[in-house]
Parts: structure tokens; sequence; C-alpha cells
């Protein structure tokens, strides 16, 4: 009677404590993968408010002209559309161009 007792305490003992192993293992999984996802939504909620912030400066032109002349010295002034090249060769072909007018 006595020897059953042992035994069956032993076997839940033993049981209870794989079972524990077992959650905790668990447990430790979850929180790595918990970890991981906090720094990524961290790392979203800082590029959402990047681009807010981009977002909100470049729909308003007017405001950063606005901003430039009160913060700065220089005299800015807008490019017109036709001093915007749009690869190496259409600079290039320009710049002949303007130094055949200068000769």
């Amino acid at each position: 009677m006595f020897k059953k007792k042992i035994i069956l305490s032993m076997i839940i003992f033993l049981t209870l404590m794989i079972f524990t192993s077992i959650l905790k293992t668990q447990t430790r999984i979850l929180e790595k993968k918990i970890f991981s996802y906090q720094k990524r939504i961290s790392s979203l909620n800082n590029n959402i408010y990047e681009a807010q912030i981009d977002y909100h400066y470049l729909s308003s032109p007017s405001l950063i002209s606005e901003k430039i002349l009160s913060y700065s010295d220089d005299n800015y002034h807008s490019i017109k559309y036709s001093e915007i090249y749009f690869s190496v060769n259409q600079f290039l072909k320009d710049k002949i161009k303007f130094t055949k007018m200068h000769k």
C-alpha cells in the first residue's frame, strides 16, 4: 500500500514536471514572437510618422516656401520646368547648346 502511494505520487510529480517544462518552453517561444512583433510594430509606426511628415510638407509647397523665407537669408526662387533634366544626356545636350550660344 505504501509503495503504491509513492509510485503514484512520483508519477504525478513527473507528469506535472514534464507538463511545466513544456508549458514554460511554449510561453518563452510566445514571448520571443511577441517581442519581435512589438519591434516590427514600432518600426512601422516610425515609418508611418515619417511618411505623414513627408506628406504634410510635400502637399503644401507654399508652407515650405514660407518656412524658407522666414528662416533663411538666401533668396530662393522656383525652378522652371524647362530647367529640370530627366537624364544626364539631356543635361549634356543643353550644356552644349548654351556653350555654342555664348561663343
